[in-house]
Protein backbone atom coordinates (compact mmCIF):
# COMPACT_ATOMS: atom_id res chain seq x y z
CA UNK A 1 0.00 0.00 0.00
CA UNK A 2 1.57 3.29 -0.97
CA UNK A 3 1.73 6.32 1.80
CA UNK A 4 1.16 9.49 0.10
CA UNK A 5 3.71 12.31 1.25
CA UNK A 6 1.83 15.77 2.47
CA UNK A 7 4.55 18.33 1.07
CA UNK A 8 5.30 21.39 3.41
CA UNK A 9 3.79 24.22 1.93
CA UNK A 10 5.64 27.38 0.94
CA UNK A 11 2.87 29.65 2.30
CA UNK A 12 0.03 29.26 4.04
CA UNK A 13 -2.65 31.77 2.66
CA UNK A 14 -5.60 32.84 5.22
CA UNK A 15 -8.48 34.29 4.12
CA UNK A 16 -11.85 35.40 5.66
CA UNK A 17 -15.54 34.85 4.42
CA UNK A 18 -18.75 37.35 4.94
CA UNK A 19 -20.56 36.77 2.37
CA UNK A 20 -18.66 37.23 -0.17
CA UNK A 21 -18.08 33.06 -1.88
CA UNK A 22 -18.58 34.34 -5.37
CA UNK A 23 -15.51 36.42 -5.07
CA UNK A 24 -13.67 34.00 -2.81
CA UNK A 25 -13.82 31.39 -5.92
CA UNK A 26 -12.52 33.71 -8.36
CA UNK A 27 -9.51 34.62 -6.25
CA UNK A 28 -9.12 30.40 -5.37
CA UNK A 29 -9.42 29.91 -9.31
CA UNK A 30 -6.28 32.68 -10.12
CA UNK A 31 -4.29 30.90 -7.02
CA UNK A 32 -5.09 27.45 -8.60
CA UNK A 33 -3.13 28.79 -11.69
CA UNK A 34 -0.05 29.68 -9.94
CA UNK A 35 3.15 28.02 -11.06
CA UNK A 36 6.43 26.80 -9.37
CA UNK A 37 4.43 26.95 -5.45
CA UNK A 38 2.85 25.05 -2.72
CA UNK A 39 0.51 26.60 -0.52
CA UNK A 40 -2.57 26.11 1.35
CA UNK A 41 -5.19 28.11 1.66
CA UNK A 42 -6.99 28.63 4.99
CA UNK A 43 -10.63 30.18 5.01
CA UNK A 44 -12.80 31.34 8.41
CA UNK A 45 -16.28 31.86 7.39
CA UNK A 46 -17.90 34.43 9.60
CA UNK A 47 -21.15 34.41 7.60
CA UNK A 48 -22.89 31.62 9.79
CA UNK A 49 -25.20 31.35 6.66
CA UNK A 50 -25.72 27.56 6.16
CA UNK A 51 -25.90 28.75 2.00
CA UNK A 52 -22.30 29.74 2.41
CA UNK A 53 -20.99 26.83 4.11
CA UNK A 54 -22.32 24.10 1.57
CA UNK A 55 -20.66 26.47 -1.31
CA UNK A 56 -17.35 26.56 0.84
CA UNK A 57 -17.51 23.07 1.53
CA UNK A 58 -17.27 22.57 -2.08
CA UNK A 59 -14.43 24.44 -2.76
CA UNK A 60 -12.40 22.59 0.20
CA UNK A 61 -10.05 20.02 -0.68
CA UNK A 62 -6.61 19.37 0.03
CA UNK A 63 -5.07 22.62 -0.30
CA UNK A 64 -8.44 24.57 1.17
CA UNK A 65 -9.26 24.61 4.43
CA UNK A 66 -12.69 25.60 6.18
CA UNK A 67 -13.31 26.71 9.43
CA UNK A 68 -16.85 27.59 9.91
CA UNK A 69 -17.06 30.30 13.15
CA UNK A 70 -20.06 29.98 15.10
CA UNK A 71 -20.07 34.05 15.41
CA UNK A 72 -18.48 36.72 13.36
CA UNK A 73 -15.61 37.14 14.39
CA UNK A 74 -14.28 40.13 12.81
CA UNK A 75 -11.39 40.68 10.15
CA UNK A 76 -8.45 40.29 12.93
CA UNK A 77 -9.62 37.46 15.01
CA UNK A 78 -10.85 35.53 12.22
CA UNK A 79 -7.27 35.56 10.39
CA UNK A 80 -5.47 34.90 13.70
CA UNK A 81 -7.57 32.13 14.26
CA UNK A 82 -6.56 31.21 11.00
CA UNK A 83 -2.49 31.55 12.02
CA UNK A 84 -3.61 29.01 14.25
CA UNK A 85 -4.00 26.38 12.34
CA UNK A 86 -0.95 27.48 9.34
CA UNK A 87 1.33 24.73 8.31
CA UNK A 88 3.65 27.14 6.29
CA UNK A 89 6.49 29.60 7.76
CA UNK A 90 5.31 32.23 5.73
CA UNK A 91 1.65 33.80 6.03
CA UNK A 92 -0.20 35.82 3.27
CA UNK A 93 -2.89 37.53 4.55
CA UNK A 94 -5.28 37.81 1.29
CA UNK A 95 -9.07 39.22 1.07
CA UNK A 96 -11.14 36.74 -0.94
CA UNK A 97 -12.02 39.96 -3.27
CA UNK A 98 -8.65 39.69 -4.99
CA UNK A 99 -7.00 37.80 -7.44
CA UNK A 100 -3.16 37.20 -8.40
CA UNK A 101 -3.59 37.88 -12.30
CA UNK A 102 0.37 36.45 -13.43
CA UNK A 103 0.81 33.35 -13.07
CA UNK A 104 4.17 33.62 -11.24
CA UNK A 105 3.24 36.52 -8.97
CA UNK A 106 2.86 34.25 -5.95
CA UNK A 107 6.56 32.63 -6.57
CA UNK A 108 8.29 35.96 -7.07
CA UNK A 109 6.34 37.56 -4.15
CA UNK A 110 7.29 35.06 -1.93
CA UNK A 111 11.65 34.80 -3.52
CA UNK A 112 10.87 38.52 -2.95
CA UNK A 113 10.38 38.16 0.59
CA UNK A 114 12.71 35.57 1.02
CA UNK A 115 15.33 37.52 -0.57
CA UNK A 116 14.50 40.79 1.83
CA UNK A 117 15.08 41.71 5.66
CA UNK A 118 11.94 43.41 5.93
CA UNK A 119 9.54 41.94 8.62
CA UNK A 120 6.14 42.46 6.39
CA UNK A 121 5.83 42.68 2.45
CA UNK A 122 3.26 44.49 0.75
CA UNK A 123 2.18 44.31 -3.00
CA UNK A 124 1.16 47.30 -5.46
CA UNK A 125 -2.87 46.80 -5.06
CA UNK A 126 -4.46 47.41 -8.47
CA UNK A 127 -8.77 48.69 -7.99
CA UNK A 128 -9.46 48.68 -11.87
CA UNK A 129 -13.03 49.25 -11.09
CA UNK A 130 -11.94 52.41 -9.98
CA UNK A 131 -9.00 52.93 -12.17
CA UNK A 132 -7.38 53.52 -8.46
CA UNK A 133 -3.92 51.79 -7.76
CA UNK A 134 -3.20 52.02 -3.56
CA UNK A 135 0.22 52.13 -2.52
CA UNK A 136 1.71 52.05 0.83
CA UNK A 137 1.02 55.05 3.10
CA UNK A 138 3.77 56.88 4.59
CA UNK A 139 1.58 58.73 7.24
CA UNK A 140 -0.72 57.34 9.51
CA UNK A 141 -3.74 58.84 9.61
CA UNK A 142 -4.56 62.71 11.20
CA UNK A 143 -0.71 61.96 11.86
CA UNK A 144 -0.02 66.16 10.58
CA UNK A 145 -2.09 66.88 13.41
CA UNK A 146 -0.05 65.40 16.15
CA UNK A 147 2.10 67.33 18.05
CA UNK A 148 2.79 65.06 21.39
CA UNK A 149 3.20 61.61 19.53
CA UNK A 150 6.74 59.81 19.24
CA UNK A 151 7.01 58.55 15.91
CA UNK A 152 10.57 58.25 16.15
CA UNK A 153 10.44 54.62 17.29
CA UNK A 154 8.90 53.05 14.17
CA UNK A 155 11.21 51.18 11.61
CA UNK A 156 11.52 52.30 7.81
CA UNK A 157 9.66 54.60 5.82
CA UNK A 158 6.34 53.36 4.93
CA UNK A 159 3.79 53.53 8.18
CA UNK A 160 1.12 51.43 6.86
CA UNK A 161 -0.51 49.01 4.35
CA UNK A 162 -3.57 48.13 3.43
CA UNK A 163 -4.45 44.73 5.21
CA UNK A 164 -5.94 42.96 1.41
CA UNK A 165 -2.48 41.52 0.96
CA UNK A 166 0.46 41.31 3.35
CA UNK A 167 2.90 39.13 3.92
CA UNK A 168 4.84 37.94 6.82
CA UNK A 169 6.33 34.75 8.44
CA UNK A 170 4.52 33.21 11.15
CA UNK A 171 6.90 33.42 13.89
CA UNK A 172 6.76 37.36 13.38
CA UNK A 173 2.79 36.77 13.72
CA UNK A 174 2.80 35.03 16.44
CA UNK A 175 4.59 36.81 18.08
CA UNK A 176 3.13 40.05 18.30
CA UNK A 177 0.15 38.08 18.86
CA UNK A 178 -1.39 38.86 15.14
CA UNK A 179 -4.31 41.47 14.82
CA UNK A 180 -5.56 43.34 17.84
CA UNK A 181 -8.52 41.35 18.82
CA UNK A 182 -10.00 44.81 20.12
CA UNK A 183 -10.60 45.96 16.42
CA UNK A 184 -13.68 44.64 14.54
CA UNK A 185 -13.24 45.49 11.09
CA UNK A 186 -11.18 48.97 9.79
CA UNK A 187 -8.10 50.02 11.31
CA UNK A 188 -6.36 46.70 12.52
CA UNK A 189 -4.29 46.78 9.33
CA UNK A 190 -2.79 50.21 10.33
CA UNK A 191 -2.69 48.92 13.57
CA UNK A 192 -0.41 46.03 13.24
CA UNK A 193 2.19 47.92 10.57
CA UNK A 194 2.64 50.13 13.75
CA UNK A 195 3.17 47.39 15.66
CA UNK A 196 5.59 45.69 13.14
CA UNK A 197 7.51 48.97 12.78
CA UNK A 198 7.76 49.02 16.36
CA UNK A 199 8.80 45.41 17.67
CA UNK A 200 10.36 43.66 14.31
CA UNK A 201 11.36 45.89 11.57
CA UNK A 202 10.64 48.07 9.00
CA UNK A 203 7.16 47.16 5.96
CA UNK A 204 8.76 46.73 2.41
CA UNK A 205 6.62 47.07 -0.66
CA UNK A 206 7.30 45.90 -4.45
CA UNK A 207 5.65 47.76 -6.82
CA UNK A 208 6.28 44.62 -9.51
CA UNK A 209 3.75 42.39 -7.72
CA UNK A 210 0.37 43.44 -8.42
CA UNK A 211 -2.32 42.49 -6.78
CA UNK A 212 -6.21 42.87 -8.21
CA UNK A 213 -9.04 43.83 -5.51
CA UNK A 214 -12.23 44.81 -5.66
CA UNK A 215 -12.65 46.40 -2.57
CA UNK A 216 -15.33 46.51 -0.08
CA UNK A 217 -16.69 43.23 -1.13
CA UNK A 218 -17.96 42.26 2.71
CA UNK A 219 -19.36 45.30 2.87
CA UNK A 220 -21.75 45.25 -0.15
CA UNK A 221 -24.88 45.20 1.52
CA UNK A 222 -24.25 47.38 4.48
CA UNK A 223 -26.15 50.42 5.23
CA UNK A 224 -24.15 53.60 4.76
CA UNK A 225 -24.05 55.09 8.04
CA UNK A 226 -23.53 51.74 9.33
CA UNK A 227 -20.36 51.52 7.36
CA UNK A 228 -19.26 54.36 8.01
CA UNK A 229 -19.78 54.13 11.76
CA UNK A 230 -17.24 50.88 11.84
CA UNK A 231 -14.72 52.53 9.47
CA UNK A 232 -14.44 55.66 12.26
CA UNK A 233 -15.05 53.71 15.50
CA UNK A 234 -12.04 51.87 14.44
CA UNK A 235 -10.13 54.81 13.57
CA UNK A 236 -10.44 56.32 16.34
CA UNK A 237 -9.39 53.09 18.19
CA UNK A 238 -6.28 53.16 16.39
CA UNK A 239 -5.77 56.71 17.86
CA UNK A 240 -6.17 55.90 21.42
CA UNK A 241 -4.10 53.23 21.14
CA UNK A 242 -0.90 54.56 19.30
CA UNK A 243 -1.41 58.25 19.18
CA UNK A 244 -0.71 60.49 23.17
CA UNK A 245 -4.38 61.85 24.48
CA UNK A 246 -3.30 65.29 23.66
CA UNK A 247 -3.08 64.52 20.35
CA UNK A 248 -6.71 62.43 20.08
CA UNK A 249 -8.18 65.02 21.27
CA UNK A 250 -6.62 67.68 18.87
CA UNK A 251 -7.70 65.39 16.16
CA UNK A 252 -11.53 64.94 17.65
CA UNK A 253 -12.21 68.75 17.67
CA UNK A 254 -10.95 68.99 14.24
CA UNK A 255 -12.80 66.68 12.63
CA UNK A 256 -16.03 67.12 14.69
CA UNK A 257 -15.89 70.56 13.19
CA UNK A 258 -15.32 69.56 9.42
CA UNK A 259 -17.88 67.30 9.93
CA UNK A 260 -20.50 70.02 11.50
CA UNK A 261 -19.63 72.46 8.11
CA UNK A 262 -19.77 69.14 6.18
CA UNK A 263 -23.29 68.80 7.03
CA UNK A 264 -24.49 72.28 7.13
CA UNK A 265 -22.96 72.73 3.38
CA UNK A 266 -24.71 69.50 2.15
CA UNK A 267 -28.09 70.60 3.82
CA UNK A 268 -28.00 73.89 2.00
CA UNK A 269 -27.32 72.42 -1.16
CA UNK A 270 -29.95 69.67 -0.90
CA UNK A 271 -32.18 72.78 -0.17
CA UNK A 272 -31.13 74.31 -3.31
CA UNK A 273 -30.31 71.18 -5.93
CA UNK A 274 -31.55 67.99 -4.29
CA UNK A 275 -30.19 65.66 -2.92
CA UNK A 276 -27.34 63.45 -4.60
CA UNK A 277 -26.05 59.78 -3.57
CA UNK A 278 -22.60 61.31 -3.18
CA UNK A 279 -23.87 64.05 -0.63
CA UNK A 280 -25.89 61.38 0.95
CA UNK A 281 -22.69 59.20 2.07
CA UNK A 282 -20.83 62.38 2.25
CA UNK A 283 -23.50 63.35 5.11
CA UNK A 284 -23.72 59.64 6.55
CA UNK A 285 -19.60 60.36 7.14
CA UNK A 286 -19.86 63.25 8.62
CA UNK A 287 -23.05 61.90 11.05
CA UNK A 288 -20.34 59.03 11.59
CA UNK A 289 -17.92 61.52 12.50
CA UNK A 290 -20.03 63.68 14.72
CA UNK A 291 -21.21 60.68 16.82
CA UNK A 292 -17.53 58.78 17.32
CA UNK A 293 -15.73 62.09 18.22
CA UNK A 294 -18.73 63.37 20.59
CA UNK A 295 -18.85 60.11 22.32
CA UNK A 296 -14.58 60.26 22.52
CA UNK A 297 -14.47 63.84 23.40
CA UNK A 298 -17.65 63.18 26.31
CA UNK A 299 -15.57 60.25 27.62
CA UNK A 300 -12.34 61.62 27.99
CA UNK A 301 -13.35 64.97 29.88
CA UNK A 302 -15.79 62.57 32.03
CA UNK A 303 -19.25 63.75 31.34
Amino acid sequence: MESSVRLQPDVSILMVNYHTVAELTHCLESLATQEGVIYEVIIVDNSNDQSERQHLQALCGPQVHCIFSEENLGFGRANNLAAKHANAELLLILNPDTTLQQTTLLRRYIDRFNAGDEAMLAPLIVESSKHKLVYPRQRYPSQGLCKKTDFSKLAGTIAWVLGACMMMRRQDYLRIGGFDSDYFMYGEDADICWRIRAELGAIGFDQTLAVHHVGGASEKQAVSLSKWMRKRQGQYLFFKKRYHADDVLRIAFKQRARASFKLAKNALLNLCWGATLRRLDDDARATATLVVTTELISSTRGC
